[in-house]
C-alpha cells in the first residue's frame, strides 16, 4: 500500500485539524487517485474509534482504488510527533518529529 503516498503532504493537510483537536488526536484521511488527501470530518482522541471509522471508509475506498490512512499527532514536552499509519495493520508508515514552538506569551517571560 503506501510506498507511493506523499506523507509530508498528508501531514501538512491534516496539521490544523490535529493541532486544534488537542493531544493526542487521530484523523482518517482518504487519498484519491491523484494523491490529494481528503480529511474525514471527525477527529478522534483515541486510536480505536479512528481505526473503526477508517475500516468503514476503507471498504468503499478499496472498491474505487483510493487509499485510507490514519494520521495522528501527539505532544510530549516540546516535541510533537506526527504519525501516518495503515488502519488495517496499525503499522506505522511514516513518522515526523517536530519541535513545538512557544511564543513569549506562552512562556510568560519578559523580552
Amino acid at each position: 500500500m503506501a510506498s507511493d503516498l506523499d506523507y509530508v503532504r498528508i501531514i501538512n493537510q491534516s496539521r490544523l485539524e490535529l493541532e486544534a483537536a488537542g493531544n493526542p488526536s487521530y484523523l482518517v484521511v482518504v487519498v484519491d487517485h491523484a494523491g490529494e488527501p481528503h480529511l474525514a470530518p471527525m477527529v478522534f482522541s483515541t486510536p480505536g474509534p479512528a481505526v473503526d471509522h477508517a475500516t468503514r471508509i476503507g471498504r468503499a475506498a478499496f472498491e474505487t482504488g483510493e487509499q485510507v490512512v490514519i494520521v495522528s499527532r501527539s505532544v510530549a514536552d516540546r516535541r510533537a510527533m506526527f504519525t501516518v499509519m495503515d488502519p488495517r495493520t496499525q503499522k506505522k508508515l511514516h513518522q515526523r518529529p517536530e519541535v513545538v514552538e512557544e511564543t513569549l506569551a506562552d512562556i510568560d517571560r519578559a523580552i
